[in-house]
């Protein structure tokens, strides 16, 4: 099977993706693909076969009550929900997601917020892509059930005990991971890269059933917020399997 991470900007010069192979206990880690256009990763998604997976480092929506109350705002007579004294509560849940809040249970800090910080930047041209492969055939299940998953490579490796994060450090724990000398050299520099390689481990941890996924009480708001895959920490040796 084929991993594919995606560390996802707002413009494709700050956009890579990692491609890895797997196949038994090998893992063969392709060269970092830089200043990724729009078409690129069509290319890429679209090209995941049945077993593949996908993890692209992006939100896949905004927290439901933002989108409530930017609806309820450009309402013709304006109304904003919540009517808590201080507010503290109505931006909290219109600042985070769900799966935000609970992601940072498992990572170093708190996701950044895609409704008030320049994430939002980064959401709107995922949502531009997730519409164009929609209309492509390949539509995006926002909870990861399908090929496509959002994960977060700072988490993965707080979770994997990469504290470092670096190159030598990732291989040093999985020795099977093998990496050309030219594409480790890349991944070692580039700091996006190797978010992205972070980003394709964390998608083949979804497909070895290693991550936590929505509850059956979160289940119907990740299908419109998205959801975080998080790996289970001591799951990065049991990535390559037979």
């Amino acid at each position: 099977m084929r991993t594919v991470g995606v560390d996802l900007s707002a413009r494709p010069r700050r956009t890579a993706a990692c491609v890895i192979d797997w196949s038994g206990k090998r893992a063969v880690v392709h060269a970092p693909v830089l200043r990724c256009t729009d078409e690129t990763l069509l290319e890429l998604l679209t090209a995941l076969g049945e077993e593949d997976r996908a993890g692209v480092d992006c939100p896949f929506g905004w927290p439901v009550a933002f989108v409530e109350a930017m609806a309820a705002h450009a309402a013709p007579h304006p109304d904003w929900p919540g009517r808590d004294t201080e507010g503290d509560e109505d931006l909290r849940a219109l600042r985070y997601r769900r799966t935000d809040l609970l992601a940072a249970r498992h990572a170093p800090r708190l996701p950044l917020s895609v409704s008030f910080d320049k994430l939002g930047s980064v959401a709107a041209r995922w949502a531009r892509l997730q519409a164009r492969l929609a209309r492509l055939g390949h539509p995006v299940d926002r909870t990861g059930a399908g090929r496509v998953a959002e994960v977060y490579p700072a988490a993965a490796r707080h979770r994997w005990g990469l504290t470092l994060g670096t190159v030598a450090e990732l291989t040093a724990a999985a020795p099977w991971l093998h990496i050309p000398d030219a594409a480790r050299r890349t991944y070692a520099a580039d700091r996006d890269a190797y978010d992205a390689l972070i980003a394709s481990l964390a998608a083949r941890a979804i497909a070895v059933g290693r991550t936590a996924w929505p509850t059956a009480e979160d289940a119907a708001t990740a299908r419109t917020e998205g959801w975080i895959h998080i790996p289970e920490p001591d799951s990065l040796p049991d990535l390559p399997r037979d």
